[in-house]
């Protein structure tokens, strides 16, 4: 299994080590459902505020982005605070991970019915 470079940049906020260990922790779930043979070569995520005069509201954000196999993966989540908009981050990303791997395993059956249609009538 190829490991996955990770590059992390903060805006409007400080980098801590707290916050990279929970980004760490929350996308463990996006490396078990990816196929080793997915793994991506690089992921780039983007943390901030998307103000700095803003206090109240929404205005923490959290975006992910990497390309698997000529498909590019993308997701950004706003929140109250930096933890809930990488929550939210997450989730999308798994469920867009998830809905691409449904999609490729109903085209392969699709075409395996196909293959057995055309040998069996042959």
């Amino acid at each position: 299994m190829r490991t996955t470079r990770t590059t992390i940049k903060a805006t409007n906020i400080e980098h801590t080590n707290a916050v990279d260990a929970y980004l760490t922790k929350r996308l463990a779930e996006l490396v078990r459902i990816l196929e080793p043979k997915e793994q991506s070569e690089l992921a780039r995520i983007e943390l901030g505020k998307s103000t700095k005069h803003h206090r109240t509201g929404e205005v923490f954000f959290a975006e992910i982005t990497f390309h698997v196999k000529k498909k590019d993966f993308r997701a950004t989540a706003t929140g109250a605070d930096l933890y809930e908009a990488i929550d939210k981050m997450q989730a999308m990303i798994v469920r867009e991970v998830k809905r691409h791997h449904d999609h490729a395993r109903a085209e392969r059956k699709k075409g395996g019915r196909e293959f057995k249609r055309r040998v069996v009538r042959g």
